[in-house]
């Protein structure tokens, strides 16, 4: 009797069925073999393959497995599940894997996919899927991920189909894989240390696990990715813009990690609203009511419709008179969103956050279940698909808190982006969050104005022995000490009293004192004693305090700022030495003073033993680009190296030739698009050159940069403020940069609401209080150097 595919999941089992297949075609091994020569085309199949995939001793490629089929007279409509037979026979391994299950039996409710409206006579959890125009992009990359290994992430707004698209392409490729859902990112770290084969790690969402604490390493993602895994995620546009931006000057690298992740991710764009052809797929399928209702509704993306998109907002946004208290907890949820709490929000903080959004009158005649009636109203399921807040079980029959509607949330950070969040609210936020959120919450709170509520949430950090809130605290205890107290505080080992310390005597030529204060327990006043003697040109006693320190346990700041000072001093042949014996601080150094020296060919010879040195190599480029060396730019170009292609494009921006890099374009590499932008730019063409950046800034971060520069040199505050709305976070800093240059008091005070990095410390300057930064007004300048563009 014929053995049926469906049934075979082990290797044992497969080669069982073989055997049996075999056996019914009446063949020996011999028979095998011989058939095979006689048909066209095939493989070679000699006795002893077919005896070991009859036998288990080895899994047959699908092309034997193809060949040995056909030999054995199977129908050609039973092969697909013979192939997926030698898929599950050859991922049995990853049934160790807890939680994994084989993609075609994954659920898509349990991996993110929205609930679909209800229009009562549906028989399935979800509508047929609509094809979407970037399937022709998506699966292909899924299929070449998994053949190699890969990351291949989803982006878009909340609501627009990209995580059931990435379920739909993941079961149509691999619907034999194993899927791996990890919890956490301490899940993912877990499993990156022992992989299993033919898995799919799914991160939906991505945020989540960027977000955690300690975050997602870079390296364990590409131990996944050298395991021949496929990984792949989703996420908010948003999250790209904030993530990908390089760090503002003299602030903190908070993404550099999330930076390097991102570069090994396929990136897809997922737009919000169906095309015309999309919009005719679906309408072939509109025997569905679903896709039906979502065709007839005019006002919103078909996607948001089925995900209940537009009743959420008119549920918050237009609640009727008599449920202003649902209207007011879902709005206090917003704001307590909006300002850094992740965690689902308890309904003691409900309770005490929600009366700040109701008048008096309202208060003054709430009945004594207004909560609950608020509750009530705020989750309620609206057409069967979405509520505006969601509970999150504490166990059987108990409510641990809420969270907000995806697509909810993201509306509000857009439409409250400048709203001031109510006292009463961040009241209730310090008495009322969950521990992970503290740091989060307190840099909000900071970033706003809230010195009270900052100071409180640090306070309560350190009770859990947090030591960014004890460095916090001893920073706030520093900032307006007169001197004495700072000799006192630093001589009790507060380390930022050391460092204001260091920066006076410095400042005011105390040298001999810094000196003394100077060495391993003050590195900072050996930082400050090394540069002002570096600027009184003193190179040999700089090298000399540096040589001291960085032999005391491998001090490796002392080490890297030496090297620093070797490259002043021009002392190229001392750091070629330390690069030889082994000093990794050294190659940048040198490699700086081989471009200034124009020895290209030890250069090469440097970023070739460190490919990996992202850094050495732009140096490099930017040496070939200094000296002319445009050939070679040009060919490094076409053999795919990113730097190169960046420093050929802005040769080519630079000469004015449109021509080839609208040629580029047009064969797909959308950073020539983001050249020809400058290029229009340089020439006085701004409207030109914002239309053209505007079409690429999505896809390109950096162009993305460039646009939000040329707004602001253009005055262009609504478009700013709306790709600040929109979560763009570069328009959101040139925005401060520009009401700043205009001094104007107001819109630096909504952007403060907002929590614009650097407003507050501009409204003080204008304000004449304490905290500004020098030269925050000043223009931004267009033309930074090519690898910045």
């Amino acid at each position: 009797m014929a053995v049926d595919p469906t049934t075979v999941d082990t290797r044992a089992g497969f080669a069982a069925g073989l055997a049996e297949l075999r056996a019914d075609a009446g063949l020996s091994l011999h028979g095998v073999q011989r058939r095979a020569e006689e048909m066209p085309g095939a493989v070679l199949l000699p006795r002893s393959t077919v005896s070991d995939i009859c036998t288990g001793t080895s899994t047959p490629s699908p092309e034997t497995l193809a060949t040995f089929l056909r030999a054995c007279r199977v129908p050609e409509a039973a092969v697909p599940g013979w192939m997926a037979a030698r898929e599950r026979a050859i991922t049995e391994a990853a049934r160790q894997v807890p939680g994994a299950v084989r993609v075609r039996h994954a659920l898509p409710r349990w991996l993110g996919v929205h609930a679909a409206i209800d229009v009562g006579d549906a028989d399935d959890e979800l509508p047929v899927y609509v094809p979407r125009d970037l399937d022709d992009e998506l699966r292909p990359a899924i299929a070449a991920a998994a053949e190699r290994g890969g990351f291949v992430l989803l982006q878009g707004d909340s609501s627009v189909g990209k995580t059931r698209a990435l379920f739909e392409a993941v079961r149509a490729v691999l619907p034999e894989w194993w899927l791996v859902h990890p919890g956490d990112a301490d899940a993912v770290r877990a499993f990156a240390g022992t992989p299993t084969a033919r898995a799919v790690v799914w991160l939906d969402e991505l945020q989540r696990y960027l977000d955690h604490p300690g975050g997602l390493p870079v390296a364990a993602v590409r131990a996944l990715l050298a395991a021949k895994l496929v990984v792949v995620g989703t996420w908010w546009l948003e999250h790209y813009r904030t993530r990908s931006a390089q760090p503002l000057p003299g602030r903190p690298d908070l993404y550099a990690n999330d930076r390097e992740l991102l570069r090994l991710a396929r990136l897809i764009d997922v737009g919000g609203c169906f095309s015309p052809a999309e919009r005719r797929r679906a309408e072939a399928r509109a025997g569905d009511r679903r896709i039906r209702a979502a065709l007839d509704t005019r006002d919103a993306g078909l996607t948001q419709v089925l995900a209940a998109a537009p009743e959420l907002i008119r549920c918050w946004e237009h609640a009727p008179a008599a449920d202003c208290y649902g209207k007011a907890v879902i709005t206090a949820a917003l704001d307590a969103r909006r300002v850094g709490a992740g965690a689902p929000l308890t309904r003691e903080f409900l309770e005490a956050a929600a009366p700040a959004y109701l008048t008096s009158a309202q208060q003054a005649v709430a009945p004594p279940d207004w909560l609950d009636q608020g509750i009530g109203y705020a989750t309620t399921v609206l057409r069967g698909a979405a509520s505006a807040l969601v509970p999150v079980a504490a166990g059987m029959g108990r409510i641990a808190g809420y969270t907000v509607a995806d697509y909810l949330r993201q509306y509000a950070l857009r439409a409250r982006r400048t709203v001031v969040v109510p006292d009463a609210v961040w009241q209730a936020l310090v008495d009322h969050h969950h521990r992970d959120d503290r740091q989060r919450l307190a840099d909000n709170a900071g970033r706003r104005g809230h010195d009270r509520y900052e100071k409180a949430l640090y306070e309560q950090a350190t009770e859990d022995g947090s030591p960014v809130a004890e460095e916090w605290l001893e920073e706030e205890q520093a900032e307006s000490c007169p001197t004495e107290e700072l000799r006192e505080l630093a001589a009790a080992g507060n380390w930022f009293a050391g460092r204001r310390l260091a920066e006076w005597l410095a400042e005011n030529g105390r040298i001999d004192e810094l000196r003394r204060l100077a060495g391993k327990d003050n590195w900072t006043a050996t930082e400050y004693l090394v540069e002002w003697l570096v600027e009184a040109g003193d190179f040999d006693d700089a090298l000399a305090v540096l040589r001291e320190h960085s032999s005391d346990d491998g001090h490796r700041e002392a080490t890297s700022m030496l090297n620093e000072v070797l490259r002043q001093a021009g002392r190229i042949e001392e750091l070629e030495k330390r690069a030889d014996s082994g000093d990794s601080s050294a190659r940048v150094p040198l490699a700086e003073l081989l471009v200034k020296h124009r020895r290209l060919d030890r250069l090469r010879a440097l970023a070739n033993a460190y490919p990996d040195d992202s850094e050495i190599t732009e140096i490099l480029i930017d040496g070939l680009l200094r000296n002319g060396r445009f050939g070679e730019l040009r060919r490094r170009t076409d053999a795919g190296e990113e730097d190169a292609r960046e420093a050929w494009y802005y040769v080519l921006a630079s000469k004015g030739d449109e021509d080839e890099l609208r040629g580029r374009a047009e064969r797909g590499c959308g950073s020539a698009r983001r050249w020809i932008g400058w290029l229009h730019a340089s020439r006085g063409r701004a409207d030109e050159a914002i239309l053209i950046l505007r079409g690429c800034a999505d896809a390109d971060v950096r162009a993305m940069g460039l646009l939000t520069r040329l707004l602001a040199e253009q005055g262009r505050v609504e478009e700013l403020r709306a790709r600040a709305d929109a979560g763009d976070y570069l328009a959101a800093c040139h925005l401060v940069r520009l009401f700043a240059a205009r001094r104007d008091v107001e819109a630096l005070r909504a952007e403060v609401a907002a929590g614009t990095p650097d407003a507050r410390e501009c409204l003080a300057e204008l304000s004449g209080g304490p905290g500004g930064r020098p030269g925050t007004g000043q223009r931004s300048g267009l033309y930074p150097a090519w690898h910045r563009l």
